[in-house]
């Protein structure tokens, strides 16, 4: 199959395809007479693995690992990664539900404020006592001026 056609069919660029060839996930390409690319069976078949494989997120180094023949099957070290995923996926989940329950209860105390000392108050959404205080409060009295000509 021309790299053209496979790259088509596999919904990638041929530069994709030239990459993945280039650093070993898909064997080399035989060259025609006119010095085109073409995949045998066997590269189209590793070619359709590799880009179903980052379809699912895997980074090439993981591919490249999940590839090695090591007498593990392909199947049981993919089970392995994809069990990892789901485990990392429900903790990332789980804090940003966290969070989310954090902005939420902010947003709330804030929108049920009352009557604010100051229109710029937030204590509310920090979750803290109200101290504010409106400026003539907060300054402190300065004596009165006197000169100082004698």
């Amino acid at each position: 199959m021309l790299i053209g056609d496979l790259a088509r069919s596999l919904e990638v660029t041929p530069k994709t395809l030239r990459h993945y060839e280039q650093i070993g996930l898909v064997p080399q390409a035989e060259r025609q007479r006119n010095g085109y690319r073409t995949y045998s069976n066997d590269a189209v078949r590793r070619a359709r693995l590799v880009v179903g494989l980052r379809s699912l997120g895997l980074s090439l180094d993981a591919i490249r690992e999940l590839l090695v023949q090591d007498g593990q099957s392909l199947r049981r070290k993919l089970l392995g990664l994809l069990d990892q995923q789901l485990r990392d996926h429900t903790l990332q989940i789980a804090i940003l539900q966290g969070r989310h329950d954090d902005l939420e209860a902010r947003y709330h105390a804030l929108v049920s404020q009352r009557r604010p000392i100051l229109p710029d108050c937030v204590c509310a959404a920090l979750m803290r006592p109200c101290d504010c205080r409106p400026a003539a409060q907060t300054r402190a009295k300065r004596p009165p001026f006197t000169s100082r000509r004698a």
